[in-house]
């Protein structure tokens, strides 16, 4: 690997070992509270929704303190908070406590994650940050495949023993930074000269940046694309596929997903170091939601799965793209901002299953409930292309 800044392998540790500890437990939440604690649908809907809408309305919130306060500070305040989340999780058994755990949870990761992308994009060179952001997608991605996969062979154990695991992983990352930040004195603040920011900042970045305001806008339709896969397509296919387990159909389509991202995100990174950084986010937003039809209205599975690479490689261009452009959009003062507001890219999210459910419930023909939703997702080109052509 490159002679990097310390604090660079630092980062990529502590992002691994996080997104690894929320892969563990998050995605088997739901069935975690059904099972366990026989909640409601509501419930675990409210605890589950909590995640999105605290990611959204932190996504305000964190914007100017990632920039006015030392970075270190912002940095130990997630770790403990995630960490005390996770540690506390087996203590509880009602609704309203797991609806606390999310909402500490998620303001939690809300200040890790913008703030480790600040630092990342602050210490690393112009020539090196393509590379940078790359492999920080590509370890997102190496634990989203498999933590789901550990923790299954682990559950055995119980939930309270993988929490613990979960709790000890922030404890690393905890003293990775204390030996960044105190041992190898790595001193965040002289990133740092915009004391003066105050909370109206996060209005003005959208008055003010079109370019920004248009490439937030894209990544909204271009999340709800990426969300009607992981949410509506498994509908569909409970639905409609009366003479397949469509558990094993979503289930082969995510390993595909998987698959895919592990072995082509070389290819990915020479294709966006050889065209520029928009002509692959155009490329991107494209691809999602030409693949996204044809995983709907396909029957033959090989066809699904070809249509499931073409999406991942989609996913994949915007989703590593993304980090660079905001990079690229902001200046050394206000990064902090710019990534803390992408997180409204989350509202997409929110929407993707309540008009996609609605669409299940109303329209019988898959090529028009597809139609309608990829529809919705390619207007992300529109958007992307409209903030390429100001900045």
């Amino acid at each position: 690997m490159k002679n990097l800044p310390e604090i660079i392998y630092i980062l990529f540790l502590a992002t691994f070992l996080e997104r690894f500890s929320y892969f563990l437990i998050i995605p088997f939440l739901s069935i975690y509270l059904a099972q366990n604690y026989h909640l409601s649908g509501l419930e675990i809907g409210l605890v589950v929704s909590t995640f999105a809408i605290t990611s959204l309305f932190m996504s305000f919130i964190a914007a100017p303190f990632i920039d006015k306060i030392d970075k270190k500070v912002i940095i130990f305040v997630g770790l403990f908070l995630s960490a005390m989340s996770f540690l506390c999780f087996p203590l509880i058994s009602k609704c309203l406590f797991f609806v606390i755990f999310a909402l500490v949870n998620s303001i939690g990761s809300s200040l890790l994650s913008p703030t480790y992308k600040t630092i990342l994009a602050l210490s690393t060179d112009k020539m090196n940050k393509e590379f940078v952001f790359n492999i920080r997608y590509y370890l997102v991605n190496i634990s989203a495949t498999l933590a789901p996969l550990v923790s299954v062979q682990l559950q055995f154990l119980g939930v309270h023993i993988i929490c613990y695991i979960i709790f000890m992983a922030y404890c690393i990352n905890f003293n990775a930074f204390i030996y960044a930040f105190y041992v190898l004195k790595i001193d965040l603040q002289n990133k740092n000269n915009t004391l003066k920011v105050d909370i109206s900042r996060m209005y003005t970045t959208f008055r003010d940046d079109r370019a920004y305001s248009y490439l937030i806008i894209g990544l909204i339709l271009f999340v709800f694309g990426y969300t009607v896969m992981t949410s509506i397509l498994p509908q569909y296919f409970a639905i409609y596929y009366k003479n397949l387990n469509a558990s094993k159909l979503f289930a082969l389509l995510l390993s595909v997903n998987g698959i895919t991202v592990i072995t082509c995100q070389f290819f990915v990174y020479i294709f966006s170091k050889r065209a520029s950084i928009k002509t692959a986010m155009i490329t991107g937003a494209f691809l999602l939601p030409v693949s996204l039809f044809a995983l709907g209205i396909i029957d033959d599975v090989i066809l699904k799965c070809i249509s499931m690479v073409v999406f991942t490689l989609g996913e994949m261009l915007v989703f590593t793209m993304m980090d660079i452009r905001i990079d690229a959009l902001s200046n050394d003062n206000f990064k902090g901002t710019y990534y803390s507001l992408a997180g409204l890219q989350n509202l997409g999210a929110l929407l993707a299953p309540i008009i996609g459910g609605v669409c299940l419930d109303i329209i019988q023909q898959s090529w028009i409930i597809f139609g309608l939703l990829s529809i919705i997702t390619s207007f992300s080109i529109l958007f992307f292309y409209k903030s390429n052509k100001i900045a």
